[in-house]
């Protein structure tokens, strides 16, 4: 399938809305966007690039005017944001070129960047890039904007139609994927949001200038054995020492998402000062909000039944 950035016929925007999608996740100081991204040093709300019929991009601020929302997260690693349009006097007014730079966006499903300012004590103005989305539609109040799935070529689930879980990687025929190495990143990216950068079994999160240190996300079903990074829920989010047990099956959790931990003697004495002897026995302390993100059951049963074989 084609990469949606090329709807935008301009090879020199493509390459900005590239560099979103490789950046997406990233905690970025202002002034660095502003060296590296068209119009942030002077656009506030939504950016028109001159040449373009298009949106290039749109920033929400902490102090803003508008009463934007936090994003819903879907399994397929997307999101959804309602976005305020612009006014003039106090009042929405579509007639704007830059809400009518979105609609043109909406109409062409030509994709954006999304900025979203992030409050971090002791550092200057900074933004998540939350990475490219879509323009799905306009409520009467708010822009629908959707973000990319994980493989940027599939068309973003809707939370009235979530997609049955698919655990195994199938490889298809014509079939145009994501970079390898920015698809991990969306994975890895979507995992960590939706467990709040927090290990799912120990809850530790360190974070050093708004970025987290620490944690990883890991494959319920091991990419060795073609399990999907499509799906947030063959992920789960860890610390990395509760990864490097979990990859070597030294625990689990079951469909309850209760810990088991395995009865090898020698591991069991060495885990004494762990955490993890302590955690036996009880429900995973962190997981998502909403329970179309949980672990899918299919991956936890076969991740329960290797452990079987080798506790």
């Amino acid at each position: 399938m084609e990469d949606p950035v090329h709807r935008i016929s301009d090879p020199d925007l493509e390459i900005v809305l590239k560099k979103i999608r490789e950046s997406m996740g990233d905690i970025i100081l202002s002034s660095d966007l502003q060296e590296t991204i068209p119009g942030f040093r002077t656009q506030k709300g939504i950016y028109k690039p001159q040449s373009s019929q298009y949106a290039l991009w749109i920033r929400e601020t902490v102090k803003g005017p508008y009463p934007d929302q936090e994003p819903l997260w879907l399994p397929d690693g997307s999101w959804l944001y309602r976005y305020t349009p612009e006014g003039r006097n106090g009042k929405t007014d579509l007639n704007l070129g830059t809400n009518q730079a979105l609609m043109n966006s909406l109409d062409n499903r030509v994709p954006i960047g999304v900025f979203r300012q992030k409050n971090i004590p002791g550092m200057k103005r900074t933004y998540e890039v939350m990475g490219l989305a879509y323009v799905e539609g306009f409520d009467g109040t708010h822009f629908i904007i959707h973000g990319e799935s994980i493989e940027s070529t599939d068309a973003p689930m809707k939370p009235s139609s979530i997609k049955p879980f698919q655990p195994f990687e199938v490889v298809e025929l014509n079939r145009s994927v994501a970079n390898p190495v920015v698809r991990l990143r969306a994975f890895q990216t979507a995992v960590r949001r939706i467990y709040h950068e927090r290990c799912s079994l120990c809850d530790l999160g360190y974070h050093f200038q708004g970025r987290p240190i620490g944690v990883e996300a890991a494959h319920v079903i091991p990419v060795e054995d073609r399990g999907t990074s499509r799906d947030i829920r063959n992920g789960i989010l860890l610390c990395k020492n509760h990864h490097d047990l979990f990859d070597r099956y030294l625990w689990t959790f079951d469909e309850d998402y209760m810990v088991h931990v395995s009865y090898d003697p020698l591991f069991r004495k060495s885990a004494l000062k762990n955490h993890i002897l302590s955690a036996e026995g009880k429900r995973l302390q962190n997981l998502p909000d909403s329970d179309y993100d949980l672990p899918a059951i299919e991956a936890i049963r076969f991740r329960f039944e290797r452990f079987s074989d080798v506790r």
